[in-house]
């Protein structure tokens, strides 16, 4: 049965809540597989990945394909279903982000999240309040970003820290585009989606693809300003 709703400035700010709150619990469950798998279990979590590489890497691009299932047709229609996908996908990256706790600077670690909380919320209020269109930046962003990948794939096998260091600058102002665009798009879609009364979408389930969105895109900026930190103090 699709869910009926009334579109309004306070359904929209229930809506933004619901994506908030999703989306901050999944940056919770995210640090804190980080935290147990890099410092309680550390020496187990070690020996794990010396032990087992393949298994790593597969845990490495697991978060990727649970992000298919947190949009797939399926989550569309369930939102608990999309939930627990979200989740999932939340602490697959807490197993690999468990590798950088252990290597990185405890006050860099502490600056990039204070920094990246700043900055994600100054974006996401200018996505939410601005009335300027932000399409075309966002399709722009969204252009640098291939750019990006391919640049980080070349330096795979170059091994540049110059190249590097400007790669997580790219990715920075990327993201910061994207995520003022990101907020845009999802009060555009909470507000046109549905029009009839009816939504296409399950509203849970618009809700936890906009978690999803957002997410990535703090979790990308905050691996960006913690690569520049660590590039800029250790010479990584």
């Amino acid at each position: 049965m699709q869910e009926r709703r009334v579109v309004n400035e306070a359904g929209l700010t229930q809506f933004f809540s619901r994506i908030y709150t999703l989306m901050g619990s999944g940056l919770v469950v995210t640090a804190l597989v980080s935290y147990l798998l890099g410092f309680p279990f550390r020496a187990e979590y070690t020996s794990f990945v010396s032990g087992h590489p393949i298994v790593f890497w597969i845990m490495a691009f697991m978060p990727i394909i649970l992000s298919f299932f947190v949009t797939g047709r399926r989550a569309q229609a369930s939102p608990g279903y999309a939930t627990v996908m979200f989740y999932l996908m939340s602490a697959s990256f807490g197993f690999t982000f468990a590798s950088v706790a252990m290597v990185a600077d405890g006050t860099n670690l502490a600056v990039a999240l204070a920094t990246t909380a700043v900055v994600f919320l100054v974006m996401s209020m200018v996505g939410h309040f601005g009335k300027r269109d932000l399409s075309k930046a966002g399709s722009i962003a969204m252009v640098a970003l291939f750019g990006i990948i391919i640049m980080s794939f070349v330096n795979m096998f170059l091994g540049s820290n110059g190249m590097q260091l400007l790669i997580s600058y790219g990715v920075l102002i990327i993201f910061i585009v994207l995520t003022a665009w990101d907020t845009q798009r999802l009060k555009n879609l909470y507000l046109t989606t549905g029009n009839d009364g009816q939504a296409a979408v399950s509203e849970g389930s618009l809700a936890v693809l906009g978690a999803l969105m957002l997410y990535l895109d703090f979790l990308n900026l905050f691996t960006a300003i913690l690569q520049i930190l660590g590039v800029g103090n250790n010479n990584n």
